[in-house]
């Protein structure tokens, strides 16, 4: 059985958790009327009001802090501010620079397969060109692009060094035996 600790009337619905006339949060007795009268001589249990035992969750007081509160008495949540999404294409993405890249692996693929009557020299630009590329890539990633191209560049100028040294050291070779 619960009761409305304002106005004491009594609800034997287990269902119903608030005062039907003030809304007020029922307090349980935990006695349930049971269909068949009480034999004679027989005494009604004790009630104990709900704060009164220490291990009860339940505050003795039904409109305390904590419990049910009315909606017109509730804190306003803020709401977030609505901003619409920015509008596409109207900031142009800046692409990465790739100049030094994009010359180191040319000028080493020039070196490499037709700037016979240059020599070395094609292939000691694009090494130089890609090292400095490399760098500038590596100290500002977000503004400098083209790491796989300056790699071409300088292996393909590596490459070429390495084989104008080689003829370089045959002919020497060549010279000194002959």
């Amino acid at each position: 059985m619960k009761y409305c600790p304002q106005c004491q009337k009594q609800f034997t619905e287990n269902w119903i958790t608030f005062c039907s006339d003030d809304g007020t949060i029922l307090v349980d007795t935990g006695y349930t009327p049971s269909s068949q009268p009480p034999p004679p001589g027989s005494q009604r249990p004790v009630y104990t009001p709900p704060g009164s035992d220490p291990t009860s969750w339940r505050s003795p007081d039904p409109n305390a802090p904590g419990g049910w509160v009315a909606p017109d008495e509730r804190q306003p949540i803020p709401q977030p501010v609505w901003q619409p999404p920015p509008v596409p294409g109207i900031y142009p993405r800046q692409q990465p620079s790739q100049g030094l890249a994009v010359a180191s692996m040319i000028i080493g693929a020039i070196g490499l397969l037709g700037g016979f009557c240059l020599g070395p020299i094609p292939g000691i630009v694009a090494l130089i060109l890609g090292l400095v590329a490399l760098s500038q890539i590596k100290k500002a990633p977000d503004r400098n692009g083209g790491k796989p191209l300056a790699i071409v560049g300088i292996v393909t100028g590596s490459f070429t060094i390495f084989f104008y040294g080689l003829i370089f050291l045959i002919a020497i070779i060549g010279n000194i035996f002959s």
